[in-house]
């Protein structure tokens, strides 16, 4: 388990050199949920925002990288490996983050309770950024007060007045939600094609 304190964030997976930066967790995040996208192209924008390179030409190359079950996984440990405590319970997958929808909530937050404007820092690595937003004073973020209302549950305890209220304000804030899908025989097959692919570019290197 990497310590903020005591390591630096790391750069690279399993000896994959891993592009870091915040901004790329944000495409990341947008593709996973952007319904036009099927799930080929969400791994594809995946490879390339994570291992995409430049050479002296700027023209754009992708460096070695892992592929099949080993990308699921670098995925998966980039985009949660900052987080330390253990999952929900309830298995509750609600999506509760939208970097389009959110956007001037999470800038302005971050202006006011950090100092940090987020559309010219050069560099935050990923994990940071999710520290950072995740852990504002709850008070002093309207972020994490919007999250709050769309997690929000009506019980028995609301008055009818709030419980009206309460619908009315996650209407105004609601997000898409995931849709349930496996993977269809074309897909699993244009994924393999994929992978080949892959390994013919890297063998000609």
């Amino acid at each position: 388990m990497n310590n903020v304190f005591l390591d630096d964030l790391p750069e690279e997976w399993n000896g994959y050199k891993v592009n870091t930066d915040f901004t790329i967790g944000i495409q990341m995040l947008q593709a996973k949920y952007d319904r036009a996208l099927t799930d080929y192209e969400k791994s594809d924008m995946f490879v390339w925002l994570m291992f995409a390179d430049a050479d002296e030409n700027r023209e754009e190359y992708l460096r070695d990288h892992p592929q099949g079950q080993g990308l699921g996984e670098c995925v998966e440990w980039f985009l949660s490996g900052w987080f330390h405590d253990n999952p929900n319970p309830d298995g509750d997958k609600t999506r509760v983050v939208d970097y389009d929808v959110d956007q001037w909530r999470i800038y302005a937050d971050f202006r006011q309770i950090y100092g940090i404007d987020l559309a010219t820092v050069d560099y935050m690595h990923w994990w940071m950024f999710c520290g950072l937003l995740w852990n504002m004073p709850y008070k002093l973020s309207s972020f994490l007060q919007v999250v709050s209302k769309r997690q929000e549950k009506p019980d028995n305890n609301m008055s009818a007045e709030y419980r009206k209220e309460l619908r009315k304000t996650q209407q105004i804030y609601a997000l898409d939600q995931p849709e349930e899908k496996e993977y269809t025989e074309e897909e699993k097959t244009a994924i393999d094609d994929y992978d080949r692919m892959m390994a013919e570019i890297r063998g000609r290197k």
